[in-house]
């Protein structure tokens, strides 16, 4: 009988030896003797039935191969001449059936013994490893199970370092890593990245590329979320599995052959997610305990061991204070080993940042610089008593720096990160920066480095976000958006799951830190999206059951806002940073200390010379920002004058997404270039540039007052490149038409995008006569004086708004005598008449003032009579006349609504034919 595995055929009673000999071998590399394994150990590891390695076994004692120890259970072992002569053999570099032997602890497991727990918890599962890999001749295929964090990427990577300490592959061999989820709704595009392409394939395959499958030839390659895999991609594996053969995606007739190991790792139940056919030939199962599941001790090693990674990173000692150690040893750590490390890194980023503002000599951990979830394992501390204190026996407890110079990948991340505060505050000092601005700036970037890590993950991979929000906050994210999905009929993306889950794991932590939650935007969300709104309690709901926490209405208002996303939005590209000042070279300078500081060739500056033709500096503007977008928009920054309207005009122009940003400082365009480098929206920008200048916060508390005191008529200013320019707006046109006058106000609004534009327009004329917008959108609304942005500057256009705004005086001033002389509700009828005159001038129709003036009272009799129902004496040849003025009859119907929606009455052919011989002298 004969045992297949890697498509090479040995007899199963070989293999069946070769295992004990390795077991054994390990007993006595880890206690210095060998008790002897029992036929069951042998058969859990290779995956046969006990019977038949039970048969085995005594074949090979009757052949005296082995020695039989008598007991319950039976025990077997080989005898110590066959180990050392197994030992010397791999010593001298020798092979035996394909299979590698190392003799010494300074070889043999070492890498092993370097995991913390590999002697308790992970005991078994190191066993396993080691088998795994000596298994002759190329060692046994693995599926690695455990919960998110639980270390299976690093446990993977352990065995492939095992793999060349024993000399089973060699030292220059591939670890090849690949996470089916990055491709998983793209089964074509993951097949591509498996098994390679063959030019002409698919649409862009332009050219023959490898896999990487032939990449981990001769090494290990390493799948994780492998339950992500579809079915054709777990048969494909199977196959490479049996026969060593592949096939490029493209080139059915052609077949490559590789030889590698297959390390497999899931979260899910693989009875439920993978094909049995695909399970049966991954041989040996390795399940990773949960960081709950381990002891005290491991966990106190754990902690100490980032620690000490932290300290040689800031090349500083770190004390930590015996409540904060106590928090980090019994909190509900719910995403295990990854999350431990990531809140560690966190406490340590916050001390560190206060140790530098406050001067402090050293470093300390206190209980203040932890989340309020990391805090509440102090409660768990009197059930845990007794294990504790024998590791924490003094009030501050140090850990020095690592007598390792060997750092991770993401230690060395967090390094730079470190390196990067303090050389940024020297260069921000030197530049003369107040310490209120480099203390916001720099306590933002520990936030940055977070979001880095996670912009930097695939948007498809929950496990990746499981690491730094709480699993429970995703999935109760996860289930909120599906209920919204199917309540609202929209699909929300993936971007929008890791969007609203870290924005929540935030304004939880907020919350219990007792810091408070404004939303500016609170009652346009309830008012404009009443049904996202009332289905944004689901979350509040589930929040309230998790955390025993109340989300305030403002948080509220915040998820609608997630669940109103434009999905279309386009993610290509960052946005593109523009810097424009007055002067010969003011721009390009502060440009170039943003880029030097960040190491990145990314801000533009443009020089505006001071006798330079603004209209010469807005076409060579328009260029540039043609050149520079790439997909996102463009965030203009400038100091003063003609610059602050030229992103409306160049919005105007070319429809490029524009934000723009006056009173430019150094640290704005530092800020500004740093969030665009990190994928940033447009929005973000903008935003983390406002809240550094306190120039904009002074104008929006000074002049922003949206609230009951305005008066009744009102003209709009709004812009697509932030509220500041929707400001300037208002103060230019205060200036150039006298607008106090007139008894109107100027509201600045800001345009997030045109259908909430058209929203904010509507409700705001339920509560004004909005009579006017200034902005680069035409809001399409016929009852609406509309003045593009660039027209602010035009005298001709401006006269055009001074004369309408002299007629609406007019009108104003008729409301007495109409409530005097027609019984109708004057109010309303003025307010209603105002809207018709505008839809006569957007059309072009200009009436003398006395003409109005006969309007104005003939609509009024006008209504009083239909709502009085009183006869109206007919018109002969009105069919005529309509006929013959057939677009000046139109012209007046329409405007006309304004007043028959008002009233809610009808007027007749006549009623329309008398309006226009008034209007047109007919």
């Amino acid at each position: 009988m004969f045992y297949e595995i890697g498509g090479d055929l040995m007899k199963r009673i070989e293999n069946v030896f070769e295992a004990l000999k390795q077991l054994c071998l390990e007993q006595y590399k880890e206690n210095r003797t060998i008790v002897g394994v029992s036929a069951n150990t042998i058969s859990s590891l290779l995956g046969i039935q006990r019977t038949n390695t039970s048969s085995d076994l005594n074949k090979l004692f009757k052949e005296k191969r082995i020695e039989k120890v008598e007991g319950k259970p039976v025990l077997y072992k080989v005898d110590s001449i066959q180990l050392r002569e197994t030992s010397l053999k791999h010593k001298e570099g020798l092979e035996e059936n394909g299979v590698s032997i190392v003799e010494g602890s300074d070889n043999t497991g070492d890498v092993f013994e370097g995991i913390i727990g590999a002697k308790l918890s992970l005991k078994n599962s190191v066993q396993q490893a080691r088998a795994a890999i000596i298994y002759p001749p190329n060692g046994l295929h693995t599926l690695l199970l455990g919960e998110t964090g639980t270390g299976k990427s690093m446990f993977a990577e352990t065995m492939y370092k095992y793999a060349k300490e024993i000399g089973k592959i060699k030292s220059n061999s591939p670890f090849v890593a690949f996470n089916c989820a990055d491709y998983a709704n793209n089964p074509q595009l993951l097949m591509a990245q498996l098994f390679g392409v063959k030019k002409g394939a698919y649409t862009g395959a332009e050219r023959d590329r490898v896999g990487l499958v032939e990449k981990a030839n001769e090494g290990i390659l390493f799948l994780d979320e492998i339950h992500r895999l579809p079915p054709e991609g777990q048969e494909m594996l199977f196959y490479l599995i049996d026969k060593g053969i592949y096939r490029r995606l493209g080139d059915p007739n052609t077949q490559y052959h590789a030889k590698l190991l297959i390390i497999c790792a899931t979260t899910e139940n693989i009875e439920s997610t993978l094909l049995k056919t695909f399970t049966r030939r991954i041989p040996m199962i390795i399940k990773l305990p949960s960081l709950k599941d381990r002891t005290i001790d491991e966990r106190y090693q754990l902690v100490k061991s980032f620690f000490k990674i932290e300290a040689t990173s800031i090349k500083s000692d770190i004390h930590v204070t015996s409540n904060a150690l106590k928090a980090l040893l019994l909190y509900d750590c719910s995403n295990n080993i990854g999350q431990l490390k990531s809140d560690v890194k966190l406490c340590c980023a916050k001390a560190f940042l206060e140790n530098m503002m406050r001067r402090n000599k050293q470093i300390c951990v206190h209980s203040e610089d932890m989340p309020d979830y990391v805090l509440r394992g102090v409660f768990k501390y009197k059930e845990y008593k007794e294990e504790v204190d024998s590791f924490i026996n003094k009030d501050l407890i140090k850990f020095s720096i690592s007598g390792s110079n060997g750092l991770e990948t993401e230690d060395r991340k967090i390094f730079n990160f470190y390196e990067a505060l303090e050389e940024k505050r020297r260069l921000l000092e030197d530049k003369g920066v107040s310490e209120k601005d480099i203390k916001l700036i720099m306590s933002l970037d520990i936030d940055t480095y977070l979001k880095k890590y996670i912009l930097n993950i695939d948007d498809e991979n929950l496990e990746e976000l499981y690491k730094v929000v709480d699993k429970r906050i995703v999935n109760a994210v996860e289930e909120f958006l599906k209920y919204a999905g199917e309540n609202l009929k929209r699909r929300y993306s993936s971007k929008i799951l890791h969007a609203l889950s870290m924005h929540l794991a935030s304004a939880i932590e907020r919350i219990s830190s007792g810091k408070e939650i404004q939303n500016h935007q609170l009652e346009d969300m309830k008012n404009q999206y009443k049904k996202e709104f009332n289905i944004s309690f689901e979350l509040k709901a589930k929040v309230k059951k998790l955390f025993n926490m109340d989300l305030p209405e403002s948080e509220i208002g915040f998820i609608t806002m997630f669940l109103t996303m434009d999905e279309e939005e386009s993610h290509e590209g960052k946005v593109a940073i523009l810097v424009a000042m007055h002067g010969e070279s003011a721009a390009t300078s502060i440009a170039d200390v943003a880029n030097r500081l960040l190491e990145e060739n990314y801000a533009i500056g443009y020089n505006m010379p001071l006798d330079q033709k603004p209209e010469i500096a807005l076409e060579r503007m328009i260029e540039i920002v043609k050149k520079i977008n790439s997909g996102k928009g463009v965030v203009l920054m400038v100091d003063m004058g003609s610059l602050v309207f030229f992103g409306d005009m160049i919005y105007e122009r070319t429809k490029i997404p524009v934000k723009t940003i006056e009173m430019v400082s150094t640290p704005m365009v530092l800020e500004g270039t740093r969030k665009a480098l990190l994928n940033s929206s447009l929005e973000d920008v903008y935003d983390s540039c406002t809240k550094l200048s306190p120039y904009i916060g002074r104008i929006y508390k000074e002049e922003y007052r949206f609230n009951e005191g305005f008066k009744n008529d009102v003209i709009l200013t709004a812009c697509v490149t932030g509220q500041g320019t929707a400001l300037k707006l208002k103060s230019i046109l205060e200036e150039k038409i006298e607008i106090s006058k007139f008894g109107i106000d100027i509201i600045p609004i800001e345009i997030s995008d045109r259908v909430k534009f058209k929203d904010n327009i509507s409700n705001l004329k339920k509560q004004k006569n909005v009579l006017a917008v200034v902005s680069a959108i035409n809001p399409q609304d016929e009852e609406l004086l509309y003045v593009s942005t660039s027209e602010v500057f035009n005298k001709e256009k401006l006269i055009k708004l001074k004369e309408m705004l002299n007629i609406i005086q007019t009108i104003n001033n008729m409301e007495d005598v109409i409530d005097e002389s027609v019984d109708i509700d004057a109010p309303k009828y003025i307010k209603a008449f105002k809207r018709f005159y505008i839809c006569l001038l957007n059309s072009n129709v200009t009436v003398s003032e006395d003409i109005l003036l006969g309007l104005i009272l003939h609509l009024a009799c006008v209504v009083e009579r239909i709502q009085k129902g009183m006869e109206l004496i007919h018109i002969n040849a009105k069919t005529r006349l309509v006929e013959e003025h057939l677009n000046e009859y139109t012209i007046v119907k329409n405007a006309a609504k304004s007043i028959e929606n008002d009233f809610n009455i009808n007027l007749v052919k006549e009623d329309y034919i008398n309006i226009m011989k008034i209007v047109y002298f007919l």
